[in-house]
């Protein structure tokens, strides 16, 4: 299971350019990293979530509670934010966990400003989002072919597109909201993007596709 260090070995480059300094060298995670298929940023906004639960389980409640305003802030950072479980830290983790929170509280303000600006919003209006950019993900191009050969395309009023772990690793479930029905369609897909199943719920029927 990769440690904290790990990840952000890979976000250190990107995160000095962006002047955000120094972070995690600490304990080891309780469940899986942030998804790799993610950008640098977005995995680096995951850690904020996990570095404010984290700091909180070692007591170092000041900078937990303003790096869970940040992880708030961005879908990423949500996800982070339920990364920590079990019953804590060993000692000299925790050492390491708080010094690592102080550090990137310090640099709380570029790093709010660079997530008002990838969000187009401010503040408290950042909360919440929904990962509905769905044409940006790395699965895009299979949804879309796949939705093309159900011939739906003009129905459709939303897509999400949320991250689900499986047998260890991360796989796709899409919900596609339906403007001619009170009800959505649904498309599990595995790492690679290739569509496993699909199903309707609610009222919405679609040619070749099984209600659930």
């Amino acid at each position: 299971m990769p440690s904290i260090s790990l990840i952000f070995s890979c976000l250190f480059s990107l995160a000095v350019c962006l002047g955000l300094g120094g972070a995690a060298r600490a304990g080891t995670l309780a469940a899986p990293g942030p998804n790799p298929n993610w950008t640098d940023m977005q995995q680096f906004e995951w850690y904020l979530g996990y570095m404010a639960q984290a700091a909180s389980t070692c007591g170092t409640y000041n900078e937990s509670a303003v790096l869970r305003q940040l992880a708030r802030m961005s879908p990423f950072g949500s996800i982070g934010l339920g990364s920590v479980t079990g019953d804590g830290f060993a000692g000299p983790v925790c050492g390491r966990i708080n010094n690592e929170a102080k550090e990137l509280v310090a640099d709380a303000d570029k790093i709010r400003a660079y997530i008002e600006a990838t969000y187009d919003c401010t503040a408290e209006e950042c909360y919440g989002q929904r990962m509905v950019a769905w044409k940006s993900h790395s699965c895009a191009g299979s949804l879309t072919e796949y939705l093309a050969r159900r011939q739906i395309e003009s129905q459709i009023s939303e897509v999400t597109i949320s991250d689900v772990i499986s047998g260890g690793h991360w796989d796709y479930h899409a919900r596609i909201r339906l403007k001619s029905c009170d009800g959505s369609l649904y498309v599990e897909m595995k790492q690679s993007c290739r569509v496993e199943r699909d199903y309707t719920r609610g009222d919405c029927e679609v040619a070749g596709v099984d209600g659930f």
